[in-house]
């Protein structure tokens, strides 16, 4: 649970602040250890903070620091007090003092980690505890880091690629918006009234934006609920698997999705096996890290494979999924007692062929937004434009004198 407090320190000094704790008790005797004594300790109504996540910069942080400090000689428990001074994000500093407290009960830094699902996933707790296992602490958080950090470099490039159209495209519909609510209506009042001989579509779509004008603020109230709609429907599954199905019809997108999956695939399980986490559970955890429904569905099956005998190469050269450029690669490295770093090798490869279909995704979509920009311009000019330079043309013969 989590509690607000206020307390006084020695010099009398006041100050207040959140904890979380299993009862007052515990969060009273968490500030007597900080030096201060508590006034007032009330418990703040449980508002879900456990689905509540973490940006990947604040992990990636997270894990620096940690491994920077196992590295210098500080314990645990004096790093994370550290970090807890440091750190400015609420969330952050709820399970920094969370592990402080239970770290000096003798708590394992993964039961704390175990409470917070929707910030530390399966693959950052198998680290954790294979870590405090080994008693290699700091070369699992400097693997974590590394990991993170590619994973954060690789959905830059993504974003990155996808903002100039997304801006284009959110430009168009706010320009069509105006136009079309505003602009449309105004003008089509005047040659609606004037009973003039217009064109079928501009006649209609002069009508249209008089009449939905009207309206525009039910329009705007029943499309913001059907963003939110959308934003909750999107977080199902069944929602999800909808939209892939369809993203992935594009072979370009399907293609990509697939390199961007074998990419962390192939670093998910390297950082596993580099801090000696059983292959089946590796396997297991990796696939099921990835988007594709082809590939999250694999891990269990992969798992048995591997615990009846079968060698991680031959159960990737039997899935077509995987390309054989992997399979090879896994072969190679089982052979060689390298597996780990051969598969950060592919997981580089990858990276950089994302790296390349992300250039030419992008050098395809701005000419095609182009083109679309243009049809929908060249659309107005003829159902708006040209009827009126055409009623201003037969204006101009009706007021011309007759020779």
């Amino acid at each position: 649970m989590k509690y607000k407090y206020s307390a006084a320190d020695s010099q009398k000094r006041t100050s207040s602040g959140a904890l979380t704790a299993s009862s007052k008790e515990e969060a009273a005797e968490m500030l007597g250890k900080r030096g201060l004594t508590p006034i007032t300790i009330k418990e703040i109504p449980d508002k879900s903070s456990l689905k509540k996540s973490l940006p990947l910069i604040e992990k990636i942080i997270f894990c620096r620091y940690l491994s920077t400090m196992l590295n210098s000689g500080l314990s645990l428990s004096e790093g994370v007090e550290v970090l807890y001074e440091e750190s400015q994000n609420p969330l952050m500093r709820e399970i920094l003092s969370d592990l402080k407290f239970n770290l000096e009960r003798g708590q394992q830094l993964s039961v704390v980690f175990e409470k917070y699902p929707q910030v530390f996933d399966p693959y950052f707790l198998t680290l954790t505890r294979a870590g405090e296992l080994s008693g290699t602490l700091s070369l699992v958080f400097k693997n974590l880091e590394t990991e993170m950090r590619s994973e954060y470099s690789l959905t830059s490039k993504v974003k990155g690629a996808l903002m100039y159209p997304s801006i284009v495209f959110t430009a168009m519909i706010g320009i069509g918006f105006l136009m079309f609510f505003f602009v449309l209506p105004q003008i089509g009042k005047v040659f609606l009234n004037l009973n003039l001989p217009l064109p079928a579509v501009t006649k209609a779509l002069f009508t249209a934006s008089v009449a939905l004008s009207k309206q525009v603020v039910p329009i705007v109230i029943g499309s913001v609920l059907a963003v939110l709609t959308a934003f909750f429907a999107i977080k199902r599954k069944s929602t999800q698997k909808a939209i892939w199905h369809v993203v992935t019809i594009i072979p370009m997108v399907r293609n990509l999705i697939r390199k961007i999956d074998m990419a962390r695939f192939n670093r998910l399980l390297s950082t596993l096996l580099k801090s000696a986490v059983p292959i089946t559970q590796a396997v297991e955890i990796s696939l099921d890290s990835l988007a594709s429904p082809e590939y999250k569905d694999l891990g269990q099956v992969f798992s048995e494979e591997i615990r009846k005998g079968k060698s991680l190469a031959s159960i990737v050269k039997q899935n077509k999924a995987f390309p054989t450029f992997v399979s090879q690669m896994v072969a190679t490295g089982e052979k060689s007692g390298t597996l780990d770093s051969s598969l950060s090798e592919v997981a580089q490869f990858y990276e950089q062929e994302v790296e390349e279909d992300l250039k030419n995704l992008t050098q395809i979509i701005e000419p095609l937004l182009m083109l679309i920009v243009g049809i929908a311009v060249g659309a107005m000019i003829l159902s708006i434009i040209a009827p009126i330079y055409s009623v201003v043309g037969s204006f101009q013969t009706l007021s011309s004198p007759p020779r």
